[in-house]
């Protein structure tokens, strides 16, 4: 049952991936831009009141929250193929892991190019591709350095 259960949440967070992808680029702006928003209501909470106006902050911050996002999307999906692929092999676990996220991660942007004012970006194939290694990487090493202190 537990293999199954990662395999669901696996599909689970590509079909969540695949349903951002699918946005038109109105909406895909718009969830973007919901986000930043919240994150400038935290910002603004910091510094009292003292903090940038929000469009200064939008036009600053919104862009890099969105490759952030790229960026983390693909590290979880990245690490959610490590554990899966932990179960059969073991020893080729980050190269398959690596295959899989970079193929899905150059999937995703030939799939927006049938999508609404969307675009397939060689960019944001690399920001994927890198949150996914990062993701990887980071789960790899302490995953290795949980075994050796048992």
């Amino acid at each position: 049952m537990k293999k199954q259960l990662k395999l669901i949440i696996l599909i689970l967070w590509m079909g969540l991936i695949f349903y951002f992808s699918a946005q038109p680029q109105i909406e895909s702006t718009e969830t973007s831009n919901t986000v930043a928003y919240i994150l400038y209501q935290i910002y603004s909470f910091v510094f009292n009141g003292n903090a940038m106006k929000i469009s200064d902050f939008m036009l600053k911050y919104a862009s890099p929250i969105r490759k952030l996002a790229h960026f983390t999307e693909f590290g979880v999906l990245g690490v959610l193929f490590y554990v899966n692929y932990l179960e059969y092999r073991k020893d080729k676990v980050v190269l398959y892991s690596l295959i899989s996220s970079v193929l899905y991660a150059i999937s995703d942007e030939i799939h927006q190019l049938f999508v609404l004012n969307r675009y397939c970006s060689f960019k944001d194939m690399l920001i994927d591709s890198c949150g996914a290694i990062t993701g990887i990487l980071i789960f790899h090493l302490l995953y290795r350095r949980c075994l050796r202190k048992r």
